[in-house]
C-alpha cells in the first residue's frame, strides 16, 4: 500500500470510527457484569442531575491474568444519538481532568472463579461534569492505551422542563390486544422554545432497551408552555411479557428458577428450570424487574468481591427450531445481540440451549427472536397488553447557535395498563 493509500485508509477509519454510535457494552472478553446506574441503586437509570447531589456509579469485573494491571479511563460528550459531539472541546464540558485512574478496586475473596472489581463514581476528586448530555466512558489498560476494554453511558439532565406520560393499551392500531402507546406533554412554561419541530429531539425506550427506541421530533399539538406528543403510531410498541427470572445466590441450594446445581472442578453449573414458548397462552402477572440485575451472594456482606461466577445454562424447549435466531435479552447482554447471546437448537432434546458465565445474582431475561433489523417478543414471550413495562423519556434541546444537545428532562414511568 503507497503513503496515499495509507493516509485515505487512516482516515476512513477515523471517520466511521468518530461517528459510531455508543452504548454501554464490554469490548474485551475479559470484561463481566457492567453495572451503570445512579447513586449506586440498581433499579434506577443512569441519568443524574447536573449540578445535584447524585452521582452515576460505574462497576464492572476483569477476569484476567493481567487483573491487576492499572485501568484508566477517559470521558467524552455525546449528542442525542450517542454519537461524539463534534461542537464541543473537554474544557466545555469537563472541570478537571481527563484520563484518570481507576483507583478503586479490589481482588475477588473465596471465589472459584478468580477475578477483579473495579469501582467508578462521577464526579470524583479528578473530574466532575459542566454541560448536561449523554457521556462515554471509555476503560482501558495503561500499558495499552489503544486498545479500549468497555463502554460505559450514562446521561446528565439540566430539567428545564417537566415530562407527564401516560400509557394505554387503547392504542390507535389496537385495543386491549397486544400493544400499548405511549402519549406524553413536554411542559416548558419557563422556557422560549422557539421552533420544537428543529430544537427539541424526545426518545423513548421501554425497559431500557435500545433496539426498539423510537426518535420522536415532531409534536401531535403545540400549546402555549406545552407540546404534546399522542396519537403517534411511532410511540406505539408491542406490549410484550414479564421478564423471565431466576436467583443464583447461594451455591448451597437451588434458588428461584434453578432446577439444578453441581460442581466440575473448577466450576460450578447452574441449570436454569426448562423455560416453554408463553406466545398464544394466557397472561400471567409476575412482579419482575423489567430486565434488570441485582448481584447478590446470600452467604455474604460483601457481594461485589464475594460472588462467585457460575455456567449458567439456559434450556427452551421447541418441538421444532424456528427460522428466526432467538437471542436472550436483559440489562446483562448490555443490549448486545450477537453469537454470544444466539440460542443454538439441539435436533435430540428438542430445545435451544445456552450457556453463560453470570455473576451471583438475581436476574431478569426474555427471548427475542430476530426480525429484518428490529427484535420481537412475539413468537416466543407473546405481546399482552396486561404487561408491565417501564418506559423512559429523555427530551434533548439545541436552539439555534448550540453546538451540543444539552438533556433538559427526563422521565420513567412504570405502567400496567388495565
Amino acid at each position: 500500500m503507497n503513503k496515499f493509500a495509507s493516509i485515505i485508509a487512516f482516515l476512513f477509519i477515523s471517520c466511521f470510527s468518530y461517528a459510531q454510535a455508543y452504548h454501554t457494552k464490554a469490548l474485551s472478553p475479559e470484561i463481566y457484569t457492567i453495572q451503570v446506574n445512579r447513586s449506586g441503586n440498581w433499579d434506577q437509570i443512569p441519568v443524574m442531575a447536573l449540578n445535584g447531589n447524585d452521582y452515576i456509579k460505574i462497576s464492572f469485573d476483569r477476569i484476567s491474568e493481567n487483573s491487576f494491571d492499572r485501568l484508566r479511563y477517559k470521558i467524552h460528550h455525546c449528542d442525542a444519538y450517542w454519537k461524539r459531539s463534534n461542537g464541543v472541546s473537554e474544557i466545555d464540558y469537563l472541570d478537571g481532568f481527563n484520563d484518570n485512574p481507576i483507583n478503586d478496586y479490589a481482588p475477588s475473596i473465596n471465589t472459584t472463579v478468580e477475578y477483579t472489581h473495579f469501582n467508578l463514581t462521577i464526579p470524583n476528586r479528578d473530574v466532575s461534569l459542566k454541560l448536561s448530555g449523554n457521556y462515554v466512558v471509555e476503560v482501558y489498560d495503561e500499558d495499552d492505551p489503544d486498545t479500549i476494554l468497555l463502554i460505559a453511558c450514562f446521561s446528565v439532565v439540566d430539567p428545564l422542563v417537566t415530562v407527564a406520560a401516560t400509557v394505554s393499551a387503547n392504542t390507535d392500531i389496537d385495543t386491549n390486544k397486544n400493544h400499548q402507546q405511549l402519549s406524553f406533554t413536554i411542559l416548558h412554561q419557563n422556557m422560549n422554545i422557539r421552533d420544537p419541530f428543529t430544537e427539541i429531539m424526545a426518545f423513548v425506550q421501554q425497559n431500557n432497551r435500545l433496539d426498539n427506541e423510537r426518535l420522536i421530533i415532531k409534536p401531535t399539538y403545540i400549546n402555549p408552555g406545552k407540546l404534546i406528543y399522542e396519537h403517534n403510531k411511532d410511540l406505539i410498541f408491542k406490549a410484550g411479557n414479564e421478564y423471565r427470572r431466576f436467583e443464583t445466590s447461594s451455591y448451597r441450594y437451588s434458588g428461584m428458577n434453578v432446577k439444578s446445581i453441581e460442581y466440575r472442578r473448577p466450576d460450578y453449573i447452574m441449570n436454569i428450570e426448562t423455560d416453554l414458548v408463553r406466545a398464544d397462552r394466557s397472561y400471567s402477572y409476575d412482579q419482575d424487574q423489567n430486565g434488570k440485575v441485582v448481584i447478590r451472594n446470600a452467604d455474604s456482606q460483601y457481594p461485589e468481591t464475594e460472588a462467585d461466577y457460575f455456567i449458567t445454562n439456559f434450556t427452551l424447549a421447541m418441538d421444532h427450531p424456528i427460522l428466526e435466531d432467538i437471542y436472550i435479552n436483559g440489562i446483562f447482554t448490555d443490549n448486545t445481540f450477537n453469537d454470544k447471546y444466539k440460542l443454538k437448537y439441539d435436533n435430540e432434546d428438542k430445545a435451544y440451549h445456552l450457556s453463560l458465565l453470570l455473576k451471583q445474582g438475581m436476574y431478569n431475561y426474555l427471548y427475542l427472536t430476530k426480525e429484518g433489523d428490529k427484535y420481537s417478543t412475539t413468537k416466543v414471550e407473546g405481546d399482552y397488553y396486561q404487561t408491565e413495562n417501564e418506559y423512559s423519556v429523555y427530551v434533548y434541546y439545541r436552539p439555534n447557535g448550540q453546538r451540543y444537545d444539552s438533556l433538559i428532562g427526563v422521565q420513567t414511568i412504570q405502567s400496567r395498563p388495565k
